[in-house]
């Protein structure tokens, strides 16, 4: 990935996502900062950067779909989506629900998911990575193989290892450490 893309979703988030205060983590860690993903992913220019940074990570990867948990993996598979198709690279985009719906389909997995599909699953703002087992979990019952998992921001709080320790190959295009600088 360019330098300019990475410098200026490192800014995106330190000015629109990163705060410092007291919040409670998904993962009910407790903590001194908040990096709100959503508010870039939301934002034109920064959902154009997401996916060209994910789109970087995964263009010579050889994977057939993208995808995570939702809801905060939907927005990172759009914009990957439309950079990938603007690069003529023909990939799936898909989300993993919580838990599947009681209605109409049923579906646990939102999108289309290939028949032993090779996948990278995505995740803004990774802590233990609990987030991002949920998908893998689900794409493997479906009969999909993890790739690679990417994170746009990891905090640093043992995701690598569990990913890692459990043969997963894990990028984060940032450390929270960035946020800080």
């Amino acid at each position: 990935m360019g330098g300019e893309t990475e410098r200026r979703l490192l800014a995106l988030l330190r000015q629109r996502a990163f705060r410092k205060g007291e919040f409670v983590l998904a993962s009910g860690e407790k903590s001194d900062y908040y990096i709100d993903g959503k508010m870039i992913e939301v934002h034109p220019e920064g959902a154009t950067l997401i996916g060209q940074a994910i789109y970087e990570r995964i263009k010579d990867a050889r994977v057939d779909a993208v995808g995570g948990l939702a809801v905060g993996a939907v927005p990172l598979v759009a914009s990957t989506m439309v950079v990938c198709f603007q690069n003529g690279l023909a990939i799936e985009g898909f989300w993993v629900r919580e838990q599947t719906k009681d209605h109409g389909t049923k579906k646990l997995i939102e999108g289309r998911l290939p028949p032993s599909a090779r996948v990278a699953i995505v995740e803004d703002v990774v802590t233990s990575g609990g987030s991002a087992q949920k998908a893998i979990e689900a794409v493997e019952e479906a009969g999909g193989t993890i790739v690679k998992i990417i994170g746009i921001v990891d905090r640093l709080r043992g995701a690598r290892e569990r990913f890692e320790a459990n043969g997963y190959a894990y990028e984060a295009v940032f450390t929270k450490d960035e946020l800080f600088e």
